[in-house]
């Protein structure tokens, strides 16, 4: 009965490859019938082997030793010299089966340790990995905890930038406001330095001409003073009482536009402080207050003159 081999080698292919080597004038062992084939191991090809020996009697027409001679068979030298060919035969086979699994055995041992060996280093490998790993997950862990604090620094820091900007845009806004209450307050003194300054000049003309007028009348008075020596007494007397009260008219006068020019010493330091305040603001600010403050000073010293 034939039979499989597990891997894959076939009886007959161990047959066929002994054939060949009878063929060839070779000896079949297992190691030439591995050759031969190209495949299958020492363990599954020697039974095959063998069981190839066990039918090459028969096939040669050789019977075993005490059987009845075979009619017409072959001779008895032949037959006798085949059964030691046969006897060396499966004696070397063996032998050299037995080599082959020693060999085998050897190499497989040696297999054996290479493994225990690879295994070793493959369990310190595992575990050299193992503390990597670790280390690596406390890295990670690490990491992922500076991550998330400094996502909630740049949260943190993103919500004082806002209000950063909230409290700009409410100081910009504040800012904007005292501008426009400045502008207001010095629009609001220009136009009292320039109703004051009107009516200082407005007092300083009138007084003018009272005091001309007077001064007709007292050239007139003198005239006719020379020509009437007669009304010398009396015209005197109401010369000096006109005299008496255009003097006190024009001292009235005096006081009115010395107050007037208090006011307005006045008014230009209220200026001064509010365009000390204004400098502080922004530089737009500043150069607002230095073009409307450059006009300033020019009434004043115009208004200076006519005093």
């Amino acid at each position: 009965m034939q039979s499989k081999s597990t891997r894959g080698v076939q009886q007959e292919e161990v047959w066929a490859a002994a054939d060949a080597l009878i063929a060839a004038g070779e000896r079949p062992t297992i190691e030439r019938v591995r050759l031969k084939i190209g495949r299958g191991s020492p363990n599954t090809v020697s039974p095959m082997l063998e069981a190839w020996f066990a039918t090459l009697a028969p096939r040669l027409g050789v019977a075993a030793s005490g059987a009845p001679p075979a009619q017409n068979g072959a001779p008895q030298a032949l037959r006798q010299a085949l059964d030691a060919v046969w006897a060396g035969a499966v004696t070397a086979a063996r032998e050299k089966a037995e080599a082959a699994l020693a060999t085998e055995h050897d190499r497989l041992a040696q297999q054996g340790l290479e493994l225990d060996s690879q295994r070793q280093r493959l369990l310190e490998r595992e575990a050299t990995l193992a503390e990597r790993g670790v280390a690596l997950e406390q890295a990670l862990e690490l990491a992922k905890s500076q991550l998330r604090d400094q996502a909630a620094r740049l949260e943190k820091a993103g919500r004082d930038l806002e209000q950063a900007r909230n409290s700009l845009a409410t100081l910009v806004q504040e800012r904007d406001a005292d501008r426009r209450q400045f502008d207001e307050q010095l629009r609001t003194l220009a136009e009292e330095r320039q109703r004051i300054e009107q009516r200082a000049s407005a007092n300083e003309r009138r007084l003018l001409e009272e005091v001309d007028r007077a001064r007709q009348e007292a050239k007139q008075s003198a005239r006719a003073l020379e020509d009437a020596g007669q009304k010398h007494t009396a015209e005197t007397q109401a010369l000096e009482r006109t005299n008496a009260a255009l003097g006190n008219r024009v001292h009235e006068g005096q006081i009115e536009l010395a107050t007037l020019r208090e006011r307005l010493q006045g008014a230009e330091e209220r200026v001064k402080g509010l365009e000390s305040a204004l400098a502080a603001a922004t530089p737009e600010t500043r150069r607002t207050k230095k073009s409307r403050t450059a006009k300033l000073p020019t009434s004043g010293r115009r208004g200076a003159g006519m005093a």
